[in-house]
């Protein structure tokens, strides 16, 4: 059974892997867990499928991303409790969330 730290439940469909979505395209999003958190150096969160970004830009200087946050930093990500990449430009702050990944949620 997957548990989803984005929705915080478990066999989320929203957030079922890639391979397991029957006849989902190829976007270019499959490399990307789906709980993964991809922090731009304007300091704006997005979710893996953003349609603001392209997944072969995301790379370091520009991007930082954390892999597997901790449950619901998603939904606790603001100001005053920033979320700090762990992977690509670990110097990269998100302050804020993408407003379209955060409609889809």
């Amino acid at each position: 059974m997957l548990y989803c730290e984005r929705h915080e439940m478990h066999n989320c469909a929203d957030c079922a892997p890639p391979a397991s979505r029957a006849g989902a395209p190829a976007d270019g999003w499959s490399d990307w867990p789906p709980a993964s958190i991809i922090i731009h150096s304007s300091g704006l969160a997005h979710l893996p499928g953003c349609q603001h970004i392209i997944p072969s830009d995301i790379r370091p200087p520009v991007y930082g991303w954390v892999p597997a946050p901790s449950s619901g930093a998603w939904r606790r990500l603001a100001p005053s409790l920033p979320l700090r990449a762990t992977e690509g430009n670990t110097g990269r702050t998100a302050v804020s969330r993408c407003k379209s990944c955060d409609a889809t949620q």
